[in-house]
């Protein structure tokens, strides 16, 4: 039995990945959290997560314009630890409590980064995810969807989204 050549077109054109790296040029970075600047901490009430933004020397020293190359931001994402009703337990502060950091997300900007994304390329950045050990949660040849989430951010903020952005 044959199968209608749309089918398989249909077929073959849902199963084509997005253009992305193939390498993984980012790196899983070591010891960032006692080398590297901690920018923000932020509850994600709609997920009951809690998010941990730190950047390397280079991001850090960036005031305003686009960052310099060589600079990589992380956000940590940890889920909140929950009550037996499954509420968010809370500090004495009111912020959400740590429970397990779930995921690393990475991007770093070089010369050249992000040629791969095509036309989905966030200025010259490259994404990708790690779990706490360091494996890919999102791989290089995944992340397109990392950047065309960022190119939604804009130029003007070298596409990179702020704590008050909607993501």
């Amino acid at each position: 039995m044959s199968r209608p050549l749309s089918a398989v077109f249909a077929f073959a054109v849902l199963t084509v990945a997005a253009p992305a790296p193939t390498v993984d040029r980012v790196g899983f970075p070591k010891d960032y959290q006692d080398t590297w600047k901690k920018l923000r901490e932020y509850d994600d009430t709609g997920h009951n997560t809690i998010k941990v933004v730190y950047a390397n020397d280079a991001a850090a020293t960036r005031e305003t314009g686009a960052y310099p190359y060589g600079s990589m931001l992380i956000i940590e994402t940890w889920s909140a630890a929950l009550d037996t009703q499954k509420k968010a337990l809370r500090d004495e502060a009111g912020h959400f409590r740590k429970d397990q950091l779930t995921s690393i997300d990475v991007m770093r900007k070089e010369p050249g980064f992000g040629e791969a994304y095509r036309e989905n390329r966030a200025g010259e950045w490259e994404y990708v995810e790690y779990r706490p050990d360091g494996t890919y949660i999102t791989p290089p040849a995944a992340s397109a969807k990392c950047a065309s989430c960022h190119l939604k951010a804009g130029a003007a903020k070298d596409y990179v989204y702020d704590r008050s952005a909607k993501m």
